[in-house]
Formats: C-alpha cells, structure tokens, sequence
C-alpha cells in the first residue's frame, strides 16, 4: 500500500457541526484501531505529508438514512479526488443518533479491519532501515555482553519490595488517544482522551483488586486488564500484550 496516511475532517457533510455526537473523534480512533496513521484535515502534518499530499487518503463518512434506519458508509480519495476504496453501506435501526451512528460506523469498519493494512515504502527505503537495524542489533549485543562483565564484578543485587498502586484512578498515556485520564464514575471508571475530551472506555470492577474489565466505545468485545506493581495497565490480546504506562 503506498498511502501513508488517513485525514479524517472535522465535519462531514451531513453533520451541522464539527464533530457533532463525537463521530470524527470515532472515525479517527476506528481507523488507529485498524492500523493507519490518522490525522484530522486541520491537524499539523508530519514532514513528509507536508512535502506530498498523495501521501494520504482522505476519509469520507456518507448517510443515506431514513425515518427507521441509519445508513452510513465510508469512502477513500486520494489526492487528486479519486475514490480508492468504499465500504459496504452498513445499516442500524437505533433510534437515538448517536448510538445509531456509532453501530453502522462499527459495522462498516469491518470491511477496513479485514484489508490487515501495512503501509510498504519503497524497497531502497527498506533495505536502509534492515541495514541500520543490523548495525543497532550488534551494537546491543556488543553492550550486553560488556554489561555482563561488569556485572560479574558487582555484588548480589538487593531485592526491592514494590507495593501495587492502591487505585486505577489517574493520567495514563492510550497510544493514539495520548494522555488520557481514568476516573471514578458510578461503581466504574471511565476513560477520556484525545483533544475532544472523549469518553472512548468504561472501565468494570472484578473480584480481584488488580483485574479489571475494559470495555472500548468502538468495540463490542471487552478485554482483560490488569494493573502491575508499577501501577501500569497490561492487556493481552491473542497475539502480544500491550502496556500504558501510568503518568506521574
């Protein structure tokens, strides 16, 4: 795939303000999920974007709904407005418009999530990064093993006793949502991030003070979370396990 990036507006057509019901919010955050590097249209762009525009793909969210059903589809345009890609036009019978945005965009991004998108620079590019990656590896392995003869030389190391944060509560940084902050609401916590200060996860309670539940706005099933002795957030996934670390 030779697009880099996604740019995602601040207003679609059919919306009478920016960001309205928080939907660019979820566009953008959809589309992180699923792998791209996303930017909203009046964001600052990274260098190479500034320099090439065709760098990028830009998102558009289409509605085509009616009085019983909200149709929501998403589309692709490259620099010189050419569509690229569209969706399946996914449908939801909710009636308040929040909710029924949220589902049809969700049932839509299924299409996007199974394109397992990589973004592949030129082949020179990557022989240069393999090659520097071969100097950087040798260079660690060269510093570990002098770290191993120096440690041969020290004493035993003292074990150092650490206490578990005693609450979730507090500023922790969401990859792409940045630093977020989780709080008290209810009998749960909830999570807020990114610069429209949304509410993109509910946090549950388990039997066990250092196992919880998160449940993402943009995803129906929830996940296992788990805070360690540093007072950072694990969760694992079938394929790795994904740490955010706590802000102090």
């Amino acid at each position: 795939n030779s697009y880099k990036y996604i740019l995602v507006p601040k207003q679609f057509e059919f919306q009478n303000s920016q960001d309205q019901h928080q939907l660019n919010s979820l566009v953008k955050f959809l589309f992180n999920k699923a792998g791209f590097s996303v930017f909203f249209a009046d964001e600052q762009y990274p260098e190479d974007l500034t320099m090439d525009r065709c760098l990028a793909l830009k998102a558009k969210v289409n509605s085509n709904s009616s009085l019983f059903k909200t149709k929501m589809s998403i589309d692709l345009y490259d620099c010189k407005n050419k569509l690229i890609y569209s969706t399946i036009e996914a449908s939801s019978r909710e009636k308040v418009y929040k909710k029924a945005y949220y589902e049809a965009i969700r049932r839509a991004f299924i299409d996007l999530e199974e394109l397992n998108y990589s973004y592949n620079a030129a082949s020179n590019s990557n022989r240069t990064i393999e090659e520097k990656a071969v100097v950087v590896s040798k260079e660690i392995k060269a510093t570990k093993i002098e770290n191993v003869r120096i440690n041969e030389k020290e004493e035993p190391l003292k074990v150092v006793k650490k206490t578990i944060a005693k609450t979730i509560e507090g500023k922790f940084n969401f990859d792409n949502w940045g630093v977020s902050v989780i709080s008290k609401k209810e009998d749960n916590y909830i999570v807020v991030g990114g610069d429209e200060n949304f509410e993109f996860a509910t946090i549950y309670k388990t039997s066990k003070p250092t196992i919880f539940i998160i449940k993402w706005a943009a995803y129906k099933q929830p996940q296992l979370l788990e805070i360690n002795l540093d007072g950072n957030l694990r969760i694992d996934t079938k394929k790795s396990s994904k740490l955010f670390k706590r802000i102090n």
